[in-house]
């Protein structure tokens, strides 16, 4: 089943999601989605919207975990399913494991944050070379 839900994932991903993509960087300054440049749209998505996706599809997963393994002071938490037998971690390193797992979404947090920041120091025009030919009336 998961081998088919990765073929399944992987068409979706080289037939329609990478081909979009790729047209809306292409075109961007022929779009203004919102109000807003395109151009700009880009920036935030990139430097915004992908590390802030991540830390919340990531963050649900790796944080409880983390901080259940802080609380109890090993690693893997009391109650976490592994696949194979586990040697439980106590000491500096089940805090040190608990530490990584919570400072993943954070650290995408924080660069998300950073990237609003820097948007604005990007270009958000198009030069003035540019091929308004591949846009459409």
């Amino acid at each position: 089943m998961a081998l088919l839900l990765g073929v399944l994932a992987y068409i979706i991903n080289d037939k329609w999601y990478l081909p979009f993509i790729n047209w809306y960087v292409d075109t961007a300054h022929c779009h203004t989605p919102f109000g807003y440049s395109g151009i700009s749209v880009v920036w935030y998505a990139l430097f915004v919207g992908l590390p802030l996706l991540c830390a919340i599809v990531i963050g649900p997963f790796t944080a409880p975990i983390g901080y259940k393994g802080l609380i109890q002071k090993q690693f893997p938490p009391k109650g976490f399913k592994v696949f194979k037998p586990t040697k439980i971690i106590r000491g500096w390193k089940s805090s040190l494991m608990s530490v990584i797992q919570l400072l993943i979404p954070i650290v995408l947090i924080i660069f998300s944050i950073w990237g609003y920041f820097q948007v604005d120091k990007m270009p958000s025009k198009a030069p003035e070379n540019i091929d308004y030919s591949v846009c459409k009336n």
